[in-house]
């Protein structure tokens, strides 16, 4: 999380209770702000939909158009997003920052040029009709673009500013679709789906001028200067890519099932899953703001603490001192947090089991919700385990953990497809289940062989990578020329 560290250590020496409040905030809105949004709009107006008895078609365009964006769009754009980070953090670390905003515009054009095609692909022949299907593709892209801005926003200090956006952008939204309803002026889903277009853009919009505003806006700067990183951390791009995958293909083969709706011959989905698989995942929101809040404050200081001494020529009882420092950290955080989780799984299965059936959840969706939830408690502890094992390098591990994540993914899913939908949920759950197993068994060797694995398995000398991108950066700026490309 490029640069949120040092922010909230700030905020946390303030001992007031106003303090603890900003720093929270501060993790709140950077680690959830887009899901948040997502949520905050999507159930606003799927309750506009039902309260003024909007056509049920209409809402099912609607909940379809947006559930497709969303998921894709995060699928799309999560291996360019870590590679971006690791990229970004390096500069940050440097103090290099005259290519930052370069490398903004750099990262959205290969992502809007990949995202644009796909989308396109899918909706060219598609019997929407124009307005719709260009609301829609707008969405998507939108929403692509806030992806790749989020990782910068995590080094923007100005947590109220940001705070207020988001607020702006949902509330403008909801007020935009609540007039589309009144007036009738145009179809209540290509209505609702134009609000959230306009109230997106406003968010881009503002990000842009927070993003550029921190680091300088400058047109000069190497805008593919991170090229070289897609070949120096392939394993990143695909951490990311199977990670999202792994999350979403319990969906993908569901959709294939009974459960399946078809949507205007468009889209396929199942709202009886979807649903209760969006409203489980709203659970562990919680475990990735304690995980900035606790780990990257606690765990960063003995990290750095005992690199620190390693470079600096400490001595041996000092390197072993802090490597103890370091290891108990790891674990004490990462129990706390799981406790930390556990309490508001706990809390997600009883509320959801009261307040679920009146938003008109059937009982069948209901138990999937409770499956789903347990499962996104094991799939949050995955990610902040994978998180701790990139500070220490450990690309290879992460792979292998979220390469089995996927593969009982698939296994189990197609398993319980053909076994009948009395196993949805249940193969999910199992899956998250193995992948947490896993992580914390990879983590516990790694930390056991951290001396091996800092001193020994890494080159003596740096070998910058060689291929066709490094190639391809070393033309474009051979020059040295700053000049943005």
């Amino acid at each position: 999380m490029a640069g949120i560290g040092f922010e909230l250590k700030k905020l946390f020496n303030d001992k007031s209770a106003s303090g603890y409040v900003k720093a929270y905030s501060y993790s709140a809105i950077v680690t959830a702000g887009p899901f948040a949004l997502m949520t905050g709009m999507v159930l606003a107006i799927q309750l506009m939909f039902r309260l003024y008895e909007v056509d049920y078609t209409e809402l099912q365009l609607y909940t379809a158009s947006v559930i497709y964006p969303f998921v894709f769009s995060n699928i799309v754009a999560s291996g360019f997003v870590l590679v971006i980070t690791r990229y970004l953090a390096d500069q940050l670390y440097t103090g290099n920052h005259r290519d930052i905003i370069a490398s903004l515009y750099g990262i959205l054009s290969m992502v809007l040029a990949v995202g644009a095609i796909l989308a396109g692909v899918f909706l060219w022949d598609k019997p929407l009709d124009l307005l719709t299907k260009l609301c829609t593709y707008t969405f998507y892209l939108e929403l692509l673009i806030i992806w790749i801005q989020g990782t910068y926003l995590t080094a923007v200090k100005d947590y109220r500013g940001l705070l207020y956006t988001y607020a702006g952008g949902v509330g403008l939204s909801i007020v935009l679709t609540f007039l589309v309803i009144k007036t009738q002026i145009m179809a209540p889903a290509t209505g609702a789906l134009l609000a959230m277009n306009i109230g997106d853009a406003c968010i881009i919009m503002m990000f842009f001028f927070y993003i550029r505003r921190h680091f300088g806006g400058k047109a000069s700067g190497r805008n593919f200067l991170f090229l070289p990183y897609f070949e120096q951390h392939k394993r990143l791009f695909g951490i990311g890519l199977f990670y999202i995958l792994s999350v979403y293909l319990p969906n993908f083969i569901i959709w294939q099932g009974t459960f399946a709706v078809d949507v205007v011959s468009t889209y396929t989905y199942a709202p009886m899953y979807d649903v209760a698989t969006f409203y489980a995942f709203l659970s562990i929101i919680p475990v990735m703001m304690m995980f900035v809040v606790s780990m990257e404050l606690h765990f960063y200081e003995k990290y750095a603490a005992y690199f620190s001494y390693i470079t600096d020529k400490g001595n041996f009882k000092e390197i072993e001192d802090a490597r103890e420092d370091l290891l108990h950290a790891v674990w004490f955080e990462l129990r706390n947090i799981m406790e930390f989780q556990l309490v508001f799984t706990l809390i997600f299965l009883a509320l959801g089991n009261y307040f679920l059936p009146l938003a008109g959840l059937s009982y069948a969706s209901l138990d999937l919700y409770n499956l789903i939830v347990l499962g996104a408690f094991f799939t949050g502890i995955v990610q902040v385990v994978y998180t701790l094992l990139l500070y220490f390098e450990d690309q290879f591990g992460v792979l292998l953990i979220v390469g089995v994540f996927f593969a009982a993914n698939l296994v189990f899913g197609l398993l319980g497809f053909f076994w009948g939908e009395q196993t949805y949920g249940f193969t999910f759950f199992l899956a998250a289940a193995l992948a947490f197993l896993i992580s914390l068994w990879r983590l516990d060797y790694f930390c056991r062989r951290i001396n091996y694995y800092v001193f020994c398995s890494r080159p003596v000398f740096f070998r910058p990578p060689s291929g066709p991108l490094a190639r391809i950066t070393a033309w474009l700026y051979e020059d040295g020329d700053h000049e943005g490309s």
